[in-house]
């Protein structure tokens, strides 16, 4: 089998080109944004379907436009930013989750075997969280003069979801994000 051969314009590929400087600052989409230790911002460079499940939400939020918005690629990215103290509740994903800190240290933390483990990441080291274990992230450090870290995001799939913990919902629940199941 062979892999047919595609010749784009110029126009094309152009298509297919994200500028860190022409990212929207997304800031809404996912519950926990609304809360305070939760605040951080997406720019999404490439993106998936939403997701359809009850209590389900896009790794990346349902506001996050992509800027590369017309291939199914299998997976999506975006850049995170957020000040040190500000991250993600504990969720989970169906398909893999990566990271890769960019700017700044960033804590990586999940539900292990023993209790909560986490991994500090320096600007470059990477991560790949399997499917299914309850994980966040929070940024710890911003570069020096900067207000915010920056983190790279990798989801596989092409409609990802995410879930909240059980633990995190309470949270939202407690916010009045949420109201509680009756």
């Amino acid at each position: 089998m062979s892999i047919d051969t595609v010749r784009p314009t110029h126009q094309d590929m152009q298509r297919c080109v994200a500028r860190f400087s022409e990212l929207s600052r997304c800031e809404e989409g996912l519950p926990d944004m609304q809360l305070p230790e939760c605040r951080r911002a997406f720019l999404n460079v490439l993106g998936f379907e939403q997701p359809r499940g009850e209590g389900q939400f896009s790794p990346f939020g349902d506001k996050a436009r992509a800027k590369v918005s017309h291939l199914t690629a299998g997976f999506g990215v975006s850049f995170i930013q957020a000040a040190p103290g500000k991250g993600v509740l504990m969720h989970t994903h169906d398909t893999v989750e990566t990271f890769m800190a960019m700017k700044g240290r960033w804590k990586v933390e999940w539900e292990g075997a023993e209790g909560d483990a986490h991994v500090l990441l320096e600007p470059l080291d990477f991560i790949a969280l399997p499917v299914g274990v309850q994980r966040r992230f929070e940024c710890v450090e911003a570069p020096l003069g900067e207000p915010e870290g920056l983190l790279l995001g990798m989801i596989g799939g092409n409609a990802p979801a995410a879930e909240i913990s059980p633990k995190g919902v309470q949270r939202l629940i407690e916010a009045g994000i949420y109201k509680a199941a009756s």
